[in-house]
């Protein structure tokens, strides 16, 4: 039996991962280890600072928090420390989910088992994944609450993706996508977009199956871009790029635990919807970005993703109510308005034709 652990509702968790530059050139810089070390022996980041599979980037994850602001009054800290360590350490952090031009088959691998497991089997693939993410854990009160919240949450997926693109170039090259991390990822098994599943004992079945004949060691090996976390007793919502500025990984994080907390106050069941819509409304998302078409699974209409936020938080924001976080999503409507981060890179890239001076400009844009 794959037991759920109960949590308190609407709890929020934040994990966001880093790449580490080199200050001369803003290039990868494999500092991630020496890093960790230096976190490991700092009483207020110890627990919280990770390893990632390639050593030029590092995640920080939050604690348990109460709210989005409990969130952000602890990341305010902590990524200050965590700047100042990595300062003393030779290099920089920076927030988005590729970087512009250094080389995939220049990077390393983390020294652990996992990883290195990992690399041997995926091979190319595996090479190519340098890519970074943001994702946000909401607490739920039972296996079948978040099961119900999962099944609206994979209806929306690719608005929040639209709202977070952070990566339109790889390896010096403009992919034409906003979110070249979302194609690279799909790549990978046990990734992307995941199934319906009508209760909680479905989902179980399936991932007993795969433990069984040891296709995954353990149900977070499934990458999807949402998952029920059993362990932890939350919904984990993986399907972000890396938003460029701190105020807006706060405002996807309070968009969504927004959402979370109108489905459980309601009793409104998901439709199923084809994953062909789904897979387009993906496509669209990381495609196009903001400007990209979406098919509203629930009224059919079919209209931007910049409109459709405006739909989306008439219709499913009420929680903000519930949540007291309404202003926190203020950064959400100003992107509809200036674009993403992708946007931004993308346009400070035409005017300079430098990747290094528009790293400059995004790192200096991150605290605001």
């Amino acid at each position: 039996m794959l037991r759920f652990r109960e949590s308190e509702p609407l709890t929020v968790g934040i994990e966001i991962e880093f790449q580490l530059l080199e200050p001369e050139d803003f290039s990868l810089a494999p500092a991630g280890p020496r890093i960790l070390s230096r976190a490991r022996r700092d009483p207020e980041l110890r627990e919280y600072v990770k390893p990632e599979f390639i050593r030029s980037m590092i995640e920080i994850v939050t604690p348990v928090c109460a709210s989005v602001s409990e969130a952000e009054d602890w990341l305010k800290k902590a990524l200050r420390r965590l700047e100042d360590l990595a300062r003393e350490e030779g290099c920089l952090l920076y927030a988005a989910s590729l970087h512009p031009f250094s080389r995939a088959s220049e990077q390393k691998v983390w020294d652990d088992p996992r990883y290195e497991s990992l690399r041997e089997e995926l091979q190319i693939v595996g090479r190519r994944f340098i890519s970074q993410g943001l994702h946000i854990h909401l607490g739920m009160p039972s296996a079948e609450d978040c099961l119900r919240v999962y099944r609206w949450f994979r209806l929306y997926l690719p608005l929040f993706l639209a709202f977070t693109t952070s990566s339109p170039f790889y390896e010096g090259e403009f992919t034409g996508f906003y979110s070249y991390r979302s194609k690279l990822f799909e790549a990978l098994p046990l990734a992307g977009y995941p199934r319906d599943f009508r209760t909680y004992g479905e989902f179980e079945d399936l991932v007993n199956l795969l433990l069984r004949h040891d296709i995954i060691l353990q149900p977070r090996d499934l990458w999807w871009d949402v998952r029920p976390h059993p362990l932890f007793g939350t919904l984990e919502l993986r399907v972000c790029d890396l938003p460029g500025r701190f105020s807006e990984i706060l405002a996807v994080a309070a968009l969504a635990r927004a959402f979370a907390a109108t489905i459980l106050e309601g009793d409104q069941e998901a439709p199923e919807v084809p994953m062909e819509i789904l897979r387009y409304n993906k496509w669209q998302a990381a495609r196009h970005g903001l400007d990209g078409f979406f098919l509203d699974p629930v009224t059919e209409r079919r209209n931007t993703f910049r409109e459709i936020f405006r739909e989306f938080l008439f219709r499913w924001a009420g929680g903000l109510e519930k949540t007291g976080e309404r202003e926190k999503i203020a950064p959400l409507e100003e992107v509809a308005e200036r674009g993403t981060s992708a946007h931004r890179q993308v346009n400070l890239y035409l005017e300079t034709r430098d990747f290094r001076r528009m790293i400059e400009v995004l790192r200096e844009e991150f605290w605001g």
